[in-house]
Formats: C-alpha cells, sequence, structure tokens
C-alpha cells in the first residue's frame, strides 16, 4: 500500500488502518503501528523507528510533527513532495 498523491500522512495513516482492520484474525494495536511504520519511506521510518508510538493517535501526531518540520527546514534532509 503506498500513499496517493495529494494525500496527507493522517489521511494514508486511517486509511491504512482501515483496511488493517479486516486482517482476520484482527491484529493488535501494536502490530498494526510496527506495519505501517515499515510501509514509510526511509525518513519516516527513521524518526519513528526510535521513538515507536505506543498508539495509533501517537503514530497520527508524530508523522505530522514529522511532516510539518520537514517543510519548515527543521529537518537536515531532502524533502520530496509526495510526502
Amino acid at each position: 500500500m503506498c500513499k496517493r498523491e495529494h494525500e496527507s500522512f493522517k489521511e494514508y495513516a486511517l486509511r491504512w488502518r482501515d483496511l488493517a482492520t479486516q486482517v482476520v484474525p484482527p491484529m493488535m494495536e501494536r502490530e498494526m503501528i510496527t506495519m505501517i511504520v515499515d510501509t514509510l519511506p526511509v525518513f519516516y521510518y527513521e524518526s519513528m523507528v526510535g521513538y515507536m508510538p505506543s498508539s495509533f493517535a501517537d503514530l497520527l501526531f508524530v508523522g505530522e510533527r514529522i511532516k510539518a518540520g520537514l517543510k519548515r527546514g527543521k529537518f537536515d534532509y531532502c524533502f520530496d513532495e509526495f510526502w
């Protein structure tokens, strides 16, 4: 699953979670968080893997903070406008 071109981080994460909830047997929230972090681009992965959010709400918050930081030039990283 990939993020769509005009989709925000939050929209992508919620769409991913909706799809993950259809898995039988159901995944634990921690398992869902680990799997979605594994689908993220390298910079998001590197930023989140050390923190590893404890809830899906935390994941959304951290993802949005990373995206905002990238847009404001707070990170020394080449920002891909796709994200």
